[in-house]
């Protein structure tokens, strides 16, 4: 993970967005880490994993059943 001030981030925007293609950023503030940016790809996967790991520990389903729900969810909006 690459770590950019706020106001590199400010100043070299596009650098910042082309960064995040490959890799997440982390910005900072005062030294104190303030937003993460990232490609859609890595933010959508990210999300995916947090609801499975969140319905699994409530156990609502298991770590299976969430793929094929969330597999199941994506092919009905492609």
């Amino acid at each position: 993970m690459k770590t950019m001030p706020s106001v590199d981030a400010q100043n070299h925007f596009g650098v910042l967005i082309d960064t995040a293609q490959i890799e997440v950023v982390s910005v900072t503030r005062k030294g104190r880490t303030v937003a993460y940016v990232m490609s859609p790809d890595v933010a959508q996967d990210w999300v995916d994993g947090q609801i499975a790991m969140q319905a699994e520990q409530s156990g609502f389903l298991s770590t299976e059943e969430t793929e094929d729900f969330l597999n199941s969810i994506r092919n009905a909006v492609d």
